[in-house]
């Protein structure tokens, strides 16, 4: 349900004008072994489908010290867009961008409140709490998108797999090699 809601707003975002193409990186930097991108300011909608044309998302905030790097790196200066939404409009309950499970949240005091109807995404305040906004909401100011690219790791099976495909290859050729030096 909430990659219906997801892909929705993404595609309100471009048919309004196209402003995910608008957006642009201002910052990159590496956090336990993923990419973090600064975006300009834009709506969420729009933040979303341009980190999704990057090949992440915005942010998914796993814990504590990923919130304190945002806060410290980028969060204290400006507000800053995460990957967090509701499930569906005035729904109690959010979901990740990404599709990760939620397993972590800091709300500020009294949030989430879905106050004056449409808080449907999250945003952060710069002492690092969290709170529900609209899309296009210009208070406490224009925010800015982090995106969040995760750097795959390789299963340790996926070595096991390529070393016995390499061992295969260097077999074959070991057999080629042989033979040609025999007929030779």
């Amino acid at each position: 349900m909430f990659k219906k809601f997801v892909k929705a707003a993404i595609a309100a975002s471009i048919l309004v004008g196209g402003a995910a193409n608008a957006l642009s990186i201002l910052d990159t930097v590496s956090y336990n072994g993923n990419t973090y991108q600064l975006l300009s300011a834009g709506s969420w909608t729009e933040s979303e489908a341009y980190a999704v044309s990057l090949g992440g998302h915005l942010v998914t905030v796993n814990d504590a010290a990923e919130n304190s790097f945002l806060t410290t790196t980028w969060g204290a200066q400006q507000p800053l867009w995460l990957g967090l939404f509701r499930t569906a409009p005035h729904a109690p309950t959010f979901a990740w961008s990404s599709g990760q499970t939620v397993s972590y949240t800091n709300w500020a005091a009294g949030e989430p409140n879905d106050c004056c109807s449409g808080e449907d995404y999250t945003h952060t305040y710069g002492d690092g709490t969290w709170n529900d906004v609209a899309n296009f909401e210009s208070y406490p100011g224009p925010k800015h998108g982090v995106v969040e690219i995760t750097t795959a790791v390789p299963e340790p099976e996926t070595y096991a797999l390529m070393l016995a495909g390499l061992g295969v290859v260097g077999g074959i050729a070991r057999r080629r090699t042989k033979k040609a030096a025999t007929a030779a």
